[in-house]
């Protein structure tokens, strides 16, 4: 990554975190980076590429942590476990105000590659989880690994939710010793009782693969109409397009209001690809 690229990411992250995506504009990214609007597009082609590429850089920070931590050999499995849950819960403090954000605005789409960017964080999580609960508790886990996996993720959850919402200080180590004791807990209560597994790998993967491919026409089109917003300097667009993506946010849009919002892109040429795709749905909406 160039430093150009990593400064702007730093900046608009704090902008979002503390703005918000939607109400963040590019050029008060700009503004805050020091450079032109050119400068910026010649690293991302739009906000919500940009907004996939923090996603990302956290991603490769805290898989960089894992690696890190998985190639220290003096360490015993149980041990990097318990660090693991640390890591976790200390990037999830550290980005808190981002996340916040994220969960505030979750109504928007999920473009493609964000949807796949996070299923595929998703399935790394799952197989370092795979492995270090194999690597933990031996082969006679192995059946329950997929179960072992939705509980510890759903016990880890409740807490980051504590984190978020009450915005409580936990002393990060002592919540991950009290988790493994609990996970201890339900392994000896596997490895002793041999109840029939409820989940499987196989039935993990095709959840996580239908996540990636679910997608809607209302969305994608509204991530045409967002992309678009993005690209474009025109007050009136702008105006027009928020008016538009206010609209297909909602579950049942107004497509009189769409319809009418419509006129303003026709004489800007590079909107008539998305005022034929508009026109085409508001045509074709039934309700």
């Amino acid at each position: 990554m160039t430093n150009k690229k990593q400064l702007i990411i730093e900046k608009a992250l704090h902008l979002f975190a503390s703005k918000g995506f939607e109400s963040t504009s590019i050029q008060e990214i700009t503004d805050a980076c020091g450079i032109s609007k050119g400068s910026f597009y010649l690293s991302f082609k739009s906000k919500d590429e940009l907004l996939v590429s923090i996603f990302e850089y956290f991603f490769s920070k805290i898989s960089k942590r894992f690696t890190e931590l998985d190639t220290i050999q003096r360490v015993s499995p149980k041990e990097k476990f318990h660090q693991l849950l640390v890591i976790q819960f200390e990037e999830i403090e550290r980005h808190a105000d981002f996340i916040l954000m994220q969960i505030r605005e979750q109504t928007n789409p999920l473009n493609k590659d964000m949807t796949e960017l996070l299923a595929s964080m998703q399935e790394h999580h799952h197989t370092i989880l795979h492995k270090i609960f194999v690597d933990t508790y031996g082969k006679d886990v192995q059946p329950y690994v997929a179960d072992l996996i939705v509980m510890v993720k759903g016990l880890i959850h409740g807490y980051i939710e504590i984190i978020l919402t009450h915005r409580q200080q936990l002393n990060t180590n002592e919540l991950s010793v009290f988790i493994m004791e609990r996970i201890d807990d339900l392994v000896l209560s596997l490895l002793s009782k041999q109840p029939q597994p409820f989940l499987s790998l196989s039935m993990l993967d095709k959840s996580l693969l239908q996540n990636a491919a679910h997608s809607s026409p209302r969305q994608d089109l509204l991530q045409e109409v967002l992309d678009c917003r993005n690209s474009t300097i025109d007050n009136d667009i702008l105006v027009t397009l928020d008016v538009i993506a206010e609209e297909l946010k909602k579950d049942k849009p107004r497509t009189p209001v769409i319809k009418g919002m419509l006129a303003n892109l026709v004489e800007d040429k590079d909107m008539l690809a998305l005022q034929q795709k508009l026109m085409t749905y508001v045509t074709n909406q039934t309700d």
